[in-house]
């Protein structure tokens, strides 16, 4: 017994340790390059009830693609497009406070720790509001120092927020939201 305890944390550790290896250059504007990135999401397969829900949740999407990017800068300007959009539905005031705080904010670390919080508020959300297709409610275990933390993801294959590069694809789909 106590061998396959050893085993499975071993290949946990061994998957969660994987750095990315592809990385393709964004151009913008007259060319240049903006920065480099692992990951630039799925598209979405998930209806909602209504527009206002569906923004809600595309800019949670891709706030949470700047965080496995590893790009504050991108992450505070979706947060700040974030925090208009969640104005036109009734949510928590954790939530609204919670993304305030990844818009004022610089420090990767510090808008992942707050990531995590509006995770369970944007769970609820959609999950009182999907009407059609799939979502992936993930889970990292190592996150937050053996704490663990959850992120809703379009694809099943796990693209971490809350490591980015370092562990790109440490985690587990825990569930279906459908």
């Amino acid at each position: 017994m106590k061998k396959i305890a050893l085993t499975l944390a071993s290949v946990l550790v061994l998957s969660c340790g994987e750095k990315k290896s592809n990385q393709e250059t964004v151009t913008v504007g007259h060319g240049e390059v903006a920065h480099k990135i692992a990951y630039s999401g799925a598209k979405r397969d998930a209806e909602f009830q209504n527009a206002e829900v569906a923004q809600v949740y595309d800019d949670y999407n891709a706030l949470k693609i700047a965080l496995v990017n590893t790009d504050e800068e991108v992450a505070q300007t979706i947060a700040q497009k974030l925090v208009i959009s969640i104005e036109a539905v009734k949510v928590e005031a954790s939530l609204v406070k919670a993304v305030e705080a990844i818009a004022n904010s610089e420090n990767i670390n510090e808008q992942r720790a707050q990531f995590e919080n509006l995770t369970a508020g944007i769970k609820t959300l959609v999950e009182e509001n999907i009407t059609s297709g799939t979502l992936y409610y993930q889970y990292c275990p190592m996150a937050f120092d053996g704490k663990g933390a959850y992120w809703i993801a379009n694809e099943k294959k796990v693209f971490n927020p809350y490591f980015g590069d370092v562990m790109l694809n440490c985690g587990t789909v825990d569930s279906k939201i459908e």
